[in-house]
């Protein structure tokens, strides 16, 4: 008996002594954990009200742009661009006004918008397609060198087409026909390319004829003495 109570006397004292010289990294560490705990679900609850917010400001947006309020148009894309610039809906309603823009003839107007919208977009996607639309915008305004900066080695499989097609019009635009024509073979031979969609790139491509084609199409066969007679 006397061995097992020097024992336990003995365990408790180890106890004590394990406890006053780690006991304060024990409590730190429990605090920490805490603390992380917290952060984390402040951070999710913070994201989570801050999408909602972002999202009922776009529908203000959706609805002012329907409705033609310009008021409250200019208002809501200000806030969707100060304090919610990180988010999809800013990007999307940079996208619209440009689109806007663009329909009223004021494609330098466009042109910034789809830039900002380019530089901000919180997606891949978004930015594939605002850099898609800003190329078209740059190649209106005879830009095509910086179109084809701005679209040169992007490699994306599910926007290939779009790309494809916009090399075939910049080259168009520069008067490099056969590179125009490549281009749009490229874009002809996407296995989802279909109906109407497919008859314009073939139009467009066809229409592409070089010296030689045309000479060949529009010369009249030389007449033999066989024919003559």
């Amino acid at each position: 008996m006397t061995d097992i109570h020097i024992s336990e006397d003995e365990q408790v004292e180890a106890l004590k002594r394990w406890w006053k010289e780690n006991g304060k990294a024990v409590v730190a560490g429990v605090v920490l954990g805490i603390a992380i705990v917290a952060s984390v679900v402040y951070w999710r609850d913070y994201k989570h009200e801050r999408a909602e917010n972002a999202s009922t400001t776009y529908n203000e947006f959706s609805v002012a742009v329907q409705n033609n309020k310009e008021e409250l148009l200019k208002a809501t894309l200000q806030k969707l661009q100060s304090d919610f610039q990180s988010t999809p809906y800013a990007a999307l309603a940079a996208l619209t006004m440009a689109k806007r823009s663009a329909d009223a003839g004021n494609v330098a107007e466009a042109e910034t918008y789809l830039s900002w919208a380019l530089k901000n977009a919180a997606h891949d996607s978004i930015a594939h397609l605002a850099r898609i639309r800003l190329a078209r915008v740059l190649i209106q305004q005879n830009k095509t060198d910086e179109a084809l900066a701005l679209i040169d080695a992007i490699k994306e499989p599910a926007f290939d087409l779009e790309y494809a097609e916009l090399r075939g019009d910049i080259f168009h635009k520069q008067g490099k026909t056969d590179q125009a024509r490549e281009a749009y073979t490229q874009a002809l031979n996407d296995a989802g390319l279909q109906g109407q969609r497919r008859q314009f790139l073939e139009m467009k491509r066809d229409d592409l004829l070089t010296a030689n084609d045309v000479a060949s199409k529009t010369a009249l066969p030389a007449t033999t003495d066989t024919e003559k007679k």
